[in-house]
Formats: structure tokens, C-alpha cells, sequence
């Protein structure tokens, strides 16, 4: 639900400033990997049919709480997306490529892989 109304709030804003060429263009604080990766929890918990309504609220806050942000600024980061139409294409990408069955890969680091360990075996005097 919230995903929806985002993006629905993105398009009207993006219409919006179009009609508006002397705004002042919103800024946020909010970078985008954060986004992302709160959005695509919310959606997550949207899609989630076993919770009810108290609980879903309650966890809606402590994902915000979780990444350090308020309704507010999620919705000001939309709103600063909404002034760069390619910068939204590809946080909206990522957040819709998570949600495809192996559409999310965490980065994995390059492991070193360990010398072999030789146990020497005590000398005699």
C-alpha cells in the first residue's frame, strides 16, 4: 500500500514540476541504496497476509526505525526523485527486480582461500 501510494505520489510530483519550472527543487538526505532497501521491506510486509493491521502498522515503524527514517523523509526522498526521472528508473528498477524470484543478490565478498596449515612436529635436541 505504501509502495502504491508512492509511486503514485512520484508520478504526481514529476507531472507537477514539470508545470513548475521556477520551483525550488526538493533535496533528501535519504541516499538511495537506504531507499531501496526500505522500500523493498515495506513491500515485503505489504505482502504479507498473515499479519493484522496493529502488527503491521507496528512493524511498518521499526522497518523506518530500523533504516533511520521517518514517513516524512521517505516521502521527500520520493519527491526528490521525482526531479530525476532517470535516478527514479533505477531505484524503482532495483526495488522491482527484488521482488522477481532471484531478482535480489546480495553482494558477496571474494574470499582469500587459507594457506594449509602444516603441524611440524617438535624437534629433538
Amino acid at each position: 500500500m505504501i509502495a502504491r501510494r508512492l509511486a503514485v505520489l512520484l508520478s504526481i510530483t514529476m507531472v507537477a514540476c514539470i508545470g513548475c519550472p521556477g520551483a525550488k527543487m526538493p533535496t533528501s538526505s535519504v541516499d538511495d541504496s537506504t531507499f531501496v532497501r526500505t522500500m523493498i521491506e515495506l513491500q515485503r510486509l505489504q505482502g504479507d497476509t498473515t499479519l493484522d493491521s496493529l502488527v503491521r502498522d507496528s512493524t511498518r515503524r521499526i522497518i523506518l526505525r530500523r533504516h533511520g527514517l521517518t514517513t516524512g523523509e521517505l516521502v521527500q526522498a520520493a519527491r526528490a526523485m521525482a526531479y530525476d526521472p532517470a535516478r527514479a528508473e533505477r531505484v524503482w528498477t532495483a526495488i522491482s527486480n527484488a521482488r522477481t524470484p532471484g531478482g535480489y543478490k546480495p553482494i558477496r565478498r571474494a574470499t582469500t582461500p587459507q594457506a594449509p596449515q602444516h603441524i611440524a612436529t617438535p624437534s629433538r635436541p
